[in-house]
């Protein structure tokens, strides 16, 4: 089991892994911008497809499973695809809706943030019309995949990978490299918290389906809505109603805000702790089959021994198999160890050392990477920022 190697090599390679994900993420992003009109809108569809697929699954998946060589059942179960209920599922999808609403505020409120230092929004359009397979095309490329791909790299891999640092160490690392490989200073606000979010129910329920469910209903609610407003349903351009009308009347527009956010709070709250509550006793009642079998297993190996043991011997100083027993002396016993527990401390002491210089190695180089990754994108960031100022 992947669990059962060496912390310190397992946190290693996760942390090389995800570093060689963000230099390859960040190579085809400056090579997409470049060649931006020779690849075409169809290309970029392409390019995000095998990125998402390639690049934030595969990639990490099989590097990880072959570093660590373990079995493709023992990888995803390290990376937490571990069933959860019907109920937490539809409890998912309603937190997912939870989320939107909250990702609209939260992205609206660091958008005109940064806009007051004299960032200009980017605007990308698509000159693809507006039908049910580019909707479904979409769909794919910002739902579906995102939500399997990215999920599985930093709720499964790099937090899981990460999780000798503690509980919050790990959800913040996980946290803020979701938002950073983003590579956009305008998705960085957002997609932050909603990592970090994703990261405590990840950690709390012990299953990545969840936060796949959540990260899917929050993109996909936003390509639905972008699909409306092309089609110039009511429903794609109610948020510019809403908008306008809260504009108009700034008074009313704040108090509105204000409680409609304290609603979406307090929803997203009991969501998730019904999760975490409905993943604890899932968990618990399988754990409680498990630990059931083992029990009489262990009892029927526990009679066997007692029969095989059940069989006297009148004869001194011979085993059940006639095989002599010899008696050691205590006295010379216990000179031995006396002449031989320096050597034997010594020896034990030497192996513990070369042990923790060696894990310690091993920290500093898993250290190197995890910061050499959050540098990098961090850089990128930081640069959409500045471009954005120009």
């Amino acid at each position: 089991m992947v669990e059962n190697r060496k912390i310190d090599k397992v946190n290693f390679y996760t942390n090389l892994i995800y570093f060689i994900v963000v230099v390859g993420f960040v190579v085809i992003r400056i090579l997409c911008s470049v060649f931006a009109s020779q690849i075409g809108v169809y290309g970029s569809y392409i390019i995000s497809i095998v990125t998402q697929v390639g690049l934030l699954f595969l990639l990490p998946f099989l590097l990880f499973k072959w570093l660590n060589k373990a079995k493709t059942k023992e990888t995803f179960k390290f990376f937490s695809y571990k069933k959860i209920s019907f109920k937490s599922v539809l409890v998912a999808i309603a937190l997912g809706v939870i989320v939107f609403f909250l990702n609209v505020y939260v992205s609206s409120f660091f958008n005109s943030l940064i806009q007051l230092f004299g960032y200009k929004p980017s605007t990308s359009t698509t000159s693809l019309p507006a039908t049910w397979w580019v909707f479904l095309l979409n769909l794919l490329c910002t739902a579906i995949l995102p939500a399997i791909c990215e999920e599985t790299l930093h709720r499964g891999m790099l937090l899981k990978g990460n999780s000798n640092l503690g509980m919050k160490k790990s959800i913040i690392i996980s946290g803020v490299l979701f938002g950073l490989l983003h590579l956009n200073i305008e998705q960085f606000f957002y997609a932050t918290i909603i990592g970090l979010f994703l990261g405590y129910i990840c950690w709390c329920t012990s299953s990545i389906y969840p936060c796949i469910i959540v990260h899917f209903m929050n993109n996909a609610i936003s390509v639905f809505l972008s699909f409306a407003r092309a089609k110039g349903w009511a429903i794609g351009t109610l948020f510019s109603y809403i908008s306008e009308f809260l504009t108009a009347n700034s008074v009313l527009g704040l108090v509105m805000f204000i409680l409609f956010l304290c609603l979406l709070v307090m929803l997203a709250i009991e969501a998730t702790k019904f999760l975490i509550k409905d993943s604890f006793n899932y968990n618990f009642v399988a754990k409680q089959k498990q630990l059931t079998s083992m029990f009489i297993r262990q009892a029927y190996f526990n009679d066997v021994e007692n029969i095989k043991n059940q069989q006297p011997t009148n004869v001194k100083d011979v085993d059940y198999a006639g095989r002599h027993v010899v008696y050691i002396d205590l006295k010379d016993f216990m000179d031995f160890v006396d002449k031989n527990m320096k050597n034997i401390f010594d020896e034990v002491e030497k192996i513990e050392t070369e042990k923790q210089e060696s894990q310690d190695q091993t920290a500093v180089k898993s250290k190197i990477f995890l910061y050499g990754a959050i540098a990098l994108s961090a850089i990128v960031t930081i640069m959409t920022f500045i471009w954005g100022l120009l």
